[in-house]
């Protein structure tokens, strides 16, 4: 664009020139010699000359313009963010339709959405993450814990059982081997389920936001039951809390009195953990009512 510019400037320039030598030269009966004209001639030659090569220039600005639009559009949105399957608007409706006794052919067919195996879902995705977001606030360990997704029920997790160690060696001596050792844990899934029971009337009361309701009512709930679990769960028919008797954590340091912590205990109880786990540490202070 500097360069057109440039050019523009030039042109203009050698246009002036032109006229001015033409208006000095012209003899009282408005006529120049040949000699004159043959000048002039090549001033205004070279005027037609710049206007093409600024022409050439801006058909090349517009050819570099168009050529260096990307080919395809950038992907703006999160692939999991598209309206199908338990995302679209027709499952959401279907759904909730179902949940207000307005079901239908269509209604059943709008449900049949995808498959466990696919990553289909029975409720939609914002009353799943609606949901959630209600479990994280009720449950303070869904926010420490690594979470899980399962198709299956049960999931095997590889785990270190002992780790090597280093040691120190003479100039040339031999490194001894030290293995670490590798097992599995087997987590189980656990059901667990409440019951909302609401009126014809608030059912079909269109004012009334049912999906919000449900989804923070089934959140406490089950978030309250969850965390109880995770603390003192037996791992019947729910987890294994980790003050269980049996399959809970270990014991890291004993009190000397119930009331009465030292600082010294506390400490203690911190360097009971291997130095891999202290650094994400956290305390809990627990009420059993």
């Amino acid at each position: 664009m500097d360069k057109i510019l440039e050019l523009r400037e030039k042109r203009a320039k050698v246009w002036d020139n032109a006229k001015d030598f033409l208006d000095s030269k012209r003899s009282k009966d408005g006529l120049i010699s040949d000699d004159d004209s043959k000048i002039y001639e090549t001033m205004e030659s070279e005027v037609v000359s710049l206007g093409k090569e600024i022409d050439r220039l801006e058909r090349q600005a517009v050819f570099d313009l168009e050529l260096s639009k990307p080919i395809n559009k950038p992907i703006l949105e999160s692939p999991y963010d598209n309206k199908i399957g338990s995302k679209s608007n027709e499952y959401k409706n279907a759904f909730w339709n179902v949940m207000r006794s307005k079901s239908g052919i269509d209604v059943q067919n709008s449900l049949n959405e995808g498959t466990n195996a696919d990553g289909g879902f029975l409720v939609p995705d914002e009353f799943e993450r609606t949901l959630v977001e209600a479990l994280e606030e009720e449950n303070i360990f869904r926010k420490l814990a690594t979470i899980i997704k399962t198709s299956s029920g049960d999931r095997k997790i590889p785990v270190v059982a002992t780790k090597g160690a280093a040691s120190w060696v003479d100039e040339e001596g031999l490194i001894p081997e030290s293995d670490d050792t590798f097992g599995q844990v087997s987590i189980g899934a656990y059901k667990l389920a409440t019951l909302i029971k609401v009126s014809e009337e608030l059912l079909n009361d269109s004012a009334f936001n049912l999906e919000t309701y449900i989804a923070k009512e089934f959140g406490r709930r089950i978030g309250r039951a969850e965390e109880e679990a995770f603390f003192t769960g037996s791992g019947t028919n729910r987890p294994t809390g980790i003050l269980a008797d049996t399959g809970g954590a270990q014991l890291g340091a004993t009190t000397a009195s119930q009331t009465a912590i030292t600082i010294d205990e506390v400490m203690d109880l911190f360097f009971s953990l291997k130095s891999p786990y202290r650094k994400k540490a956290v305390f809990f202070r627990l009420i059993l009512l």
